[in-house]
């Protein structure tokens, strides 16, 4: 009786990690690009590193650089990780400010490392209450801390309400270089899609 007591237990356990990732997905995170939307898609092949690694943001800033929605980070840095590690995203952190987010605005961006695999990444021209954004220039950024201060910076601008662009340019710069971790973010590509353009 103990042992099908501890097997019902481990499966609810289970069932509720289940549950929650698939809740998580649904956020809109990671998602899969929907060419009849007009949005930025980000896509990357993600690898994890070891120690004092993994870490990563994507943002969006408007013209004059003020930050217009944080995509999303990973979770170790937002809940408190950039106290521990300074080196980690600090980009990001100095114009997020997670230190001040509330609990629903880091759950609104924020999840666990992903596994290795190419991720998607979705901007619906939304700020970071919804609202929808006026026509114009809009920089992207994608920070990842690579092992300890070695990090890697992408940005790219385009134009919210313009043509559409299948291949946006987009800038690298790497600070503090080390062959150590350094292929964690590769293949970068961003496209705007505007079926309106059309």
């Amino acid at each position: 009786m103990k042992v099908n007591l501890f097997l019902v237990m481990l499966l609810l356990t289970c069932l509720s990690i289940q549950a929650c990732t698939s809740s998580h997905a649904e956020t809109g995170q990671v998602m899969t690009a929907d060419e009849n939307k007009e949005q930025l898609v980000i896509s990357f092949q993600f690898q994890r590193g070891g120690i004092a690694s993994s870490q990563y943001a994507i943002w969006i800033e408007n013209e004059t650089g003020e930050l217009v929605r944080t995509v999303y980070a990973t979770s170790y840095t937002v809940r408190g990780g950039y106290e521990i590690r300074q080196e980690s995203i600090p980009t990001w952190v100095q114009k997020a400010r997670p230190g001040d987010m509330s609990d629903a605005q880091i759950d609104a961006v924020t999840g666990a490392t992903p596994r290795n695999s190419v991720l998607t990444y979705t901007w619906d021209g939304t700020d970071a209450k919804g609202n929808h954004v006026a026509p114009g220039k809009y920089r992207f950024y994608i920070e990842g801390s690579l092992y300890w201060k070695s990090r890697i910076l992408f940005s790219g601008t385009m134009e919210w309400g313009g043509q559409e662009r299948l291949s946006i340019p987009v800038e690298v710069h790497r600070f503090n270089a080390s062959s150590i971790n350094e292929n964690m973010i590769s293949s970068l590509k961003a496209s705007y899609y505007n079926p309106e353009s059309l």
